[in-house]
């Protein structure tokens, strides 16, 4: 497990998007809990990636620590990047900005099954690096994946 997530993240580094398919299972996720953001399958799940790191190209995990179980590994730390590209709809600050963030990743035969992410706001109006407007995604259904909007 331990060997997967590391060149998952890997992939995630070179921005590798068939590479960082590859380590999910078929019917993966991508979920952003606070934000209420869940991706389903490969190809909402590639949207997702796309997605931030076009809005953030330099998004970078800084873990903190890891545990890992039976069949989960979740690891901790900051999230660091700067916003220069528009994502859900807000326009790219400029700014460089650094959240706390946990991310839970369960595993099911030999794949990661997804990755569900918790992070301080990432749209505080307090968070240098973001726009000052806030975002209520419970208003704008028009504004998450297809996946996410039908949801909840």
């Amino acid at each position: 497990m331990i060997q997967l997530f590391q060149a998952h993240r890997d992939a995630e580094a070179r921005r590798d998007y068939d590479a960082i398919l590859d380590t999910f299972a078929d019917d993966c996720f991508l979920e952003t809990i606070p934000l209420g953001l869940r991706s389903e399958g490969r190809e909402a799940t590639r949207a997702a990636y796309t997605a931030y790191f076009t809005a953030f190209p330099d998004l970078a995990p800084e873990d903190q620590g890891m545990a890992v179980g039976d069949d989960v590994v979740v690891v901790w730390g900051f999230l660091r990047g700067t916003s220069l590209g528009e994502w859900l709809g807000l326009p790219p600050s400029g700014r460089p900005f650094s959240v706390r963030f946990a991310n839970v990743v369960p595993f099911k035969n030999g794949k990661m099954a997804g990755e569900a992410s918790i992070t301080t706001s990432l749209l505080s109006a307090r968070k240098p690096g973001f726009p000052s407007t806030r975002l209520d995604l419970r208003r704008r259904r028009d504004l998450l994946p297809p996946s996410s909007a039908s949801s909840g």
